[in-house]
């Protein structure tokens, strides 16, 4: 095949850039003003940013604002500035005239259909919650670019103290704050390194003068975070300052950023109390209160409350209520330290799949169809059970519920803890590793501040600190240069036989690379950049340790209200529940004979407010349709707390123990839930049938 002309490959890049960008963009119109820059200059940062702009696809919200946006309805000024610095800072590709539109289009189509319920004659109440649905639909759409902005600082954040540390390193050797901004893009992976290039692009492109001019805007959208604004500011000061004082400078930026981070955690952690209080209350007790008189409220408004209501105000309402509260407590966590990375080691497999070998080659199967199989023929069993009882209030209707909660509980916490067990082993590996390697590296600078060549400092290291499991690192390394006759550097990262592959962390690698290069200008400076490192990295562990201590006491608290409290009062209360109906069932059998006098006092009314219902409970609403409500909301709530507490422990971006605590969660939460009614239920109903002579 005939290679296209070069003027045709630049040309399609050009379109890339164009599309990417936009035509009408303020940065594609710069671009095109300077034709000295070439594609081929700035082909280094297009590259890695063209490359994270294809792999981003549109989502549908940005698709629905882009359609939206023909409505061109224009939110005012104030709103417009809101929105357009949230859609700027989450880097979405919509206006705030598309993302208005959108919202005012929304609740427009909720209204209509109100309208048309309304000509269908249904029931007032439901015409009131779909005209309050639109408003509150309006309304959260309008916010949704600032939700997807916290989101995305909550994310970044995530990677704040490790990007300083990265810069600090680079700037130890080569006191440039461009190579710094280069050097942490290029070892990040989260959003905080899209960021990062994202300005290095907007230098490239002239959009910024350069590098300062471009950072001193990016830190304006991080003003919340003072301490990551000060710490680079420290950064860019040092670099006026002669060697000794910069390099003071430069280890004041880590601790400026290290000691803020550990005292906003510290009001954070006394400021916890409030939110546990407000989410077990409106968690927990309240809706318990409104589920005891739920089957009261059906019998005497039987006609206006209906059984769907629960539906929707418990499992759909309720859980957004408490997912929009828990979103909030953890939007005010400071920002926390990277999670481990295990995206770099031979047996990672991506979330929601599971890494398999078969016949012979290595598949990533998806975890969807075991949870599915799990839950099947429990969902089978149950439904089959609820149908054979036609009273609909005894324990079979309640038993097929119960099987049916359980299959569903068991499905989710399945694919949870299936997925976990082997990714939680990753990530722990590479946690304990990294907790170690401060002390390995002082052992190493340590070997080498005393002029010893770089594989006798290693051995002497091994000596040392023998049970360390990042020694076998230093291990694996000096029997690659003895016995595998590699140099030193391809002992440790050749992509075959490198030592540095069977511990994959990132911290690790970046920082073994740069003592490598360091050691090529002398074992002094691989000393140096070894002990100073270990010391960010101590530092790091140190406080790290420190936080998991102030917060223990709340994420505690929240992890028995989730596996223990929340389930045990939900399956008393489904259990007075069926104690209840049982009672009005059988009054209703006792009135049935009872004949009132037409024209008695108060007669008509009796007679309606009696036979209305009381015998009728089971056609109304079944004992199971109600366990069912009540059940699916336990698992939802044991989800919930297991994403507050994992957020609070680790923060937003450890999928991995958020996923294994909801599998315990769930599984533990599920197993209290069901014994509580079976043994409630055993207890209470044989006592009760005595009393009311059934």
């Amino acid at each position: 095949m005939k290679k296209p002309p070069k003027e045709t490959e630049e040309q399609k890049r050009i379109e890339d850039i164009k599309r990417i960008l936009g035509e009408t963009s303020p940065e594609f119109k710069k671009f095109k003003e300077i034709k000295e820059v070439g594609v081929e200059t700035i082909s280094r940062e297009y590259k890695t940013f063209k490359e994270e702009e294809l792999v981003k696809k549109i989502s549908l919200y940005e698709r629905l604002c882009k359609f939206s946006e023909r409505l061109n309805l224009e939110p005012d000024k104030d709103m417009t500035e809101k929105m357009q610095k949230a859609i700027d800072f989450a880097h979405l590709r919509i206006t705030p005239t598309g993302a208005f539109s959108f919202a005012i289009l929304t609740g427009l189509f909720i209204i209509i259909l109100t309208v048309i319920g309304g000509l269908l004659e249904i029931s007032l109440t439901t015409i009131i919650m779909l005209f309050g649905l639109s408003i509150a639909a309006i309304f959260a759409l309008i916010k949704y670019p600032e939700f997807l902005a916290d989101n995305f600082r909550i994310k970044a954040s995530q990677e704040i103290i490790l990007a300083i540390i990265y810069m600090v390193i680079y700037m130890r050797t080569s006191p440039q704050i461009e190579g710094a901004v280069r050097f942490a893009a290029k070892n990040l992976s989260g959003p905080l390194a899209y960021g990062l290039r994202k300005i290095l692009w907007d230098v490239e492109t002239r959009k910024y003068e350069n590098i300062y001019e471009a950072m001193t805007e990016y830190l304006e959208k991080w003003e919340k975070t003072r301490e990551f604004i000060e710490a680079v500011q420290l950064m860019n000061t040092s670099l006026e300052q002669p060697e000794s004082k910069r390099h003071q400078m430069l280890d004041e930026a880590v601790n400026v950023i290290l000691a803020g981070t550990e005292e906003k955690m510290r009001h954070y952690s006394q400021a916890l109390g409030t939110p546990i209080t407000v989410i077990y209350a409106l968690g927990i007790t309240l809706p318990i209160l409104v589920l005891v008189l739920f089957p009261i409220l059906l019998l005497m408004l039987h006609e206006t409350v209906k059984p769907i209501f629960l539906v929707i105000g418990y499992d759909i309402i309720l859980p957004i209520v408490i997912f929009v509260i828990s979103n909030e407590i953890l939007k005010r966590r400071p920002i926390g330290y990277s999670t481990p990375d295990i995206s770099l080691h031979p047996k990672y497999s991506p979330l929601g799949k599971l890494k398999l070998k078969l016949f012979g080659k290595e598949k990533f199967i998806p975890l969807w169809p075991i949870g599915i199989a799990t839950s099947t023929p429990f969902l089978i069993i149950g439904i089959i059970l609820m149908f054979i009882d036609e009273s609909q209030i005894g324990f079979i209707n309640l038993a097929g519920s119960l099987i049916i909660v359980w299959g569903l509980g068991l499905g989710f916490a399945s694919v949870f803890l299936i997925e976990s067990k082997k990714k939680m082993g990753l990530r722990n590996q590479i946690k304990k590793i990294q907790d170690e390697f401060g002390e390995a590296l002082f052992q190493l600078g340590n070997r080498l501040s005393l002029g010893n060549p770089m594989e006798k400092a290693m051995e002497q290291t091994i000596e040392k600190a023998p049970n360390l499991t990042i020694s076998e690192l230093f291990r694996k390394t000096l029997e690659n240069i003895r016995e595998g006759n590699l140099a030193l550097e391809e002992a440790i990262f050749d992509r075959k036989r490198g030592a540095i592959w069977k511990y994959p962390s990132k911290l690790i690698i970046n920082v073994m690379r740069i003592i490598l290069e360091a050691s090529k200008k002398g074992v002094k400076n691989a000393a140096i950049s070894a002990m100073s490192i270990s010391r960010y990295v101590r530092q790091i562990h140190n406080i790290e340790e420190s936080l998991k201590d102030m917060l223990s006491e709340s994420t505690s608290s929240m992890r028995i209200l989730g596996m223990f409290i929340a389930p045990l009062i939900a399956g008393v209360t489904v259990t007075m529940t069926a104690v209840m109906m049982m009672i009005f069932y059988t009054l209703g059998g006792m009135m049935e004979g009872i004949k009132i006098t037409e024209g008695s006092t108060g007669g008509a009314g009796l007679s309606n407010l009696m036979m209305g219902g009381w015998g009728e409970i089971g056609q109304i609403i079944s004992i199971g349709f109600f366990q069912l409500v009540v059940g699916i909301y336990i698992i939802e709530i044991c989800y919930l707390l297991a994403f507050l507490v994992s957020g609070i422990d680790n923060g937003q971006g450890d999928l991995i123990s958020r996923r294994q605590l909801a599998g315990y969660n769930i599984l533990i939460g599920l197993f209290v839930y069901i014994f509580t009614i079976l043994t409630t239920y055993f207890i209470f109903v044989p006592m009760v049938s005595v009393l009311v002579g059934t």
